[in-house]
């Protein structure tokens, strides 16, 4: 077994926390607590993410490249971005991504809301009209219709 297969241990000296995750990414926070991507407009445009409200909310926006749960180590098919306001980011341990600086990791409980963002970047055809086609959208946006099997003799849409 190498250490690539490995999870962090728990902070607490028990081999298991129920419904953990440990999600390895890096923070993309600066020291104003501001995350600037670079989305692909054209030019110096770059999306700025702040969180911001009545209350001072202390959070990270992660590029998250991997997770564990339940004693695996598991890689997202492509990195994703995601605000955490619960745990301060931690060393990482674990599953290969202590063995590279820069990366950082975070226990969050399976219940914890998080926010994910998701950026697409193409022409309004693309991102409006094709996402609409039959087979791109949610199930529960195609229209539903109940038909009534043999009524009094005869069959209806009613």
């Amino acid at each position: 077994m190498t250490d690539e297969s490995v999870p962090a241990p728990s902070p607490s000296g028990h081999p298991y926390v129920a419904g953990q995750i440990i999600l390895y990414g890096v923070d993309l926070n600066d020291t104003n607590q501001v995350a600037t991507l670079d989305v692909g407009l054209p030019g110096q445009t770059a999306l700025q993410i702040q969180l911001g409200g009545p209350t001072k909310i202390i959070g990270s926006t992660v590029l998250a490249y991997g997770y564990a749960f339940d004693g695996h180590c598991y890689r997202f098919d492509s990195i994703r971005i995601f605000i955490v306001t619960g745990p301060n980011p931690e060393p990482p341990v674990g599953c290969g991504f202590d063995q590279v600086p820069g990366y950082q990791m975070w226990r969050i409980g399976s219940a914890e809301q998080i926010l994910e963002i998701s950026t697409n970047l193409g022409d309004a055809k693309t991102l409006i009209l094709d996402s609409q086609l039959p087979g791109k959208r949610s199930p529960s946006s195609y229209a539903i219709t109940l038909r009534m099997a043999h009524r009094n003799g005869r069959l209806s849409n009613d």
